[in-house]
């Protein structure tokens, strides 16, 4: 981020809004060159002009810029220590097999997520789509089939890499993860957490059904048999 562009993103934090003349008094900056940055920012989707303050008496109404959801991950966050905080406790109070009982729950409000038009699909669609929407969860997931017709499904990235050292159920997590949303037995040949640099599934019995969350099973046309 360009240090001009974050402290505007600064002073839009602490100040809630501001308009192009308080930025530019903040930043000690022409007003032409702080649109500008300001531009480059509402291109990115991080800040936006709600509404416009009207001045007193005469002149145009002035722009009000504020800031967009998204331009929070451009802040300081607790995240990780939060997350590892909360499993630690649970870890303390739960026993193993019940904390193995959330990680799957915690799998399957994931797979609840997924497209309601993975359902309808099959072999190669079902895993372009399933690869989609596990890219969507920052795994940077992709597929692909040997010459002997194994299928495999990598993750090349791990989003709870801070915390499996720590907390290997979310490996579990993910297997389980995996298994529903393909419909498949899934074996790991490599493991992030091990060293490697993706972790690797081989996929057996890719076309047996598998109990979908409810608005994942096709619905039936109206009379015909089940």
């Amino acid at each position: 981020m360009h240090p001009v562009r974050q402290e505007i993103l600064n002073q839009l934090k602490t100040q809630g809004q501001a308009t192009v003349g308080e930025l530019a008094a903040h930043l000690e900056m022409a007003p032409v060159s702080v649109r500008h940055h300001l531009d480059l920012l509402i291109g990115d989707n991080l800040v936006c002009t709600p509404r416009v303050r009207r001045r007193s008496g005469a002149g145009r109404p002035q722009q009000v810029y504020t800031l967009t959801p998204e331009a929070e991950s451009y802040f300081p966050n607790n995240y990780r220590q939060l997350a590892d905080g909360c499993l630690r406790a649970l870890k303390k109070i739960l026993s193993p097999t019940v904390m193995a009982e959330v990680m799957e729950q915690l799998a399957g409000e994931t797979v609840a997520q997924a497209p309601e038009e993975l359902a309808g699909l099959a072999g190669e669609q079902r895993l372009h789509a399933i690869v989609d929407f596990l890219n969507q969860q920052g795994y940077m997931a992709e597929w692909c089939q040997n010459a002997d017709d194994v299928l495999t499904l990598h993750t090349c990235n791990c989003p709870y890499s801070e915390l499996v050292a720590t907390h290997p159920e979310l490996c579990h997590m993910d297997q389980i993860l995996i298994t529903e949303l393909t419909g498949a037995t899934s074996e790991r040949t490599t493991h992030i957490a091990l060293g490697d640099t993706r972790c690797t599934y081989r996929l057996f019995l890719i076309d047996t059904p598998v109990s979908l969350p409810e608005h994942l099973i096709p619905t039936l046309p109206h009379g015909a048999n089940t």
